[in-house]
This record gives structure tokens, sequence and C-alpha cells, in this order.
């Protein structure tokens, strides 16, 4: 009876063991399926991260355009100007075609144009200082997302291969570009203001 025991015991014992050992073999098996299908989902994240930020590169400019033809269209513009000049202009030369007023519709004339030309210098330094502002703010915006692609960056270096290198040099060099091309508008500033 003793040996009946024992015998049961190690069967049991050994089938344990061999259901052990497969559970864990399986495990370790589903285990390795999950980490590379983690590392698919984590390298599509990535690709998906570095998308993101050159949108939002492309939003900021797109915004900044708008905003630009928002500023050179808003009242007081210079087309605006320019059609009021010609309208009071045309009036006085009208009364000078039709011999009245010669003289003083002439110094009028002079003294509309020399209005208008101020019109248009204060216009100038309106559309400037607000474009400066809105370059400035554009400025800053293209750091922020720039610092946010750093951080994905390091967030997903482990990632970093042959499939994402790509895709990474190229966001890179936007950023460098849109950084670079907001940097010449700083440059222009200097030198008119230089003038």
């Amino acid at each position: 009876m003793k040996s009946l025991v024992l015998s049961v015991l190690i069967c049991t014992a050994a089938v344990g063991n061999s259901t052990a050992t497969t559970h864990t073999a399986s495990y370790v098996e589903k285990g390795g399926r999950h980490e590379l299908a983690n590392d698919q989902k984590s390298t599509e994240a990535f690709k998906q991260a570095i998308a993101f930020h050159q949108r939002n590169v492309d939003v900021l400019w797109e915004q900044y355009r708008l905003a630009e033809a928002r500023i050179r269209e808003s009242h007081g513009n210079h087309a605006e100007l320019e059609r009021d000049r010609v309208f009071f202009v045309g009036v006085y030369q009208q009364d000078i075609k039709k011999g009245v007023r010669v003289e003083e519709s002439k110094k009028v004339i002079a003294q509309i144009e020399a209005n208008y030309a101020k019109k248009h210098a204060q216009r100038d330094i309106y559309e400037k200082e607000q474009l400066t502002r809105l370059q400035s703010q554009l400025k800053r915006e293209l750091l922020r997302e720039q610092k946010g692609f750093e951080k994905s960056k390091k967030r997903y270096a482990k990632l970093v291969n042959e499939e994402t290198t790509p895709l990474l040099q190229e966001a890179e060099r936007c950023f460098a570009a849109a950084i670079e091309r907001v940097n010449r508008f700083s440059d222009v500033g200097t030198t008119i203001a230089a003038k």
C-alpha cells in the first residue's frame, strides 16, 4: 500500500511538474508575442507622435498666415486709405476741371496727399507692430512644440530603428526649417529698425 501511495505521489508530482513547465512555457511564449505586439503598438504610437508634431507645425504656420492676412486687411488698411485718397482728390480735381476755385483746390489736394502719406506711414507702423507681436507668438509656439517633440523622442528612444529614423529625421528637418524661417522675420525686423 505504501508503494501504491508513493507511486501516486510520484506520478502526481511528475504530472504537476510537466503541467507547470508547459504552462510556464506557453505563458512565456504568449508574453513574447505580447511584448512584440506592444512594441508594434509603441512604434505606431511613436510614428503618430511624430506626425502629430509635424501637423502642429503646419497648423501654426497656417494660423500665422491667416492672422497676418487679418492684420493687413483690417479696417483702415492701405487699400481703404488709397480709395479714400483717390475719392477726395477726385472731388477737387473735378473743381479744377470746371475752373472753380483752382488755386484753393490745388492747395487742398496737396494737403490731402500729405495727410494720406502720414496715414499710410502710421498704418505701416501699426502693421509692423502687430506682425512683430504675431511673429514672436509664432516663434514661442514653435519652440514649445519643438520641446514637446524632444520629449516624445526621449520617451520613445528605444524605438528608434530603420522604420522610424526617416520619419524622425524629416520631423527634425521640419522643425529646423520652421525655426530658421521664423528667425528670418527677426533678422528682417532688425535691418528695418536699423534703417
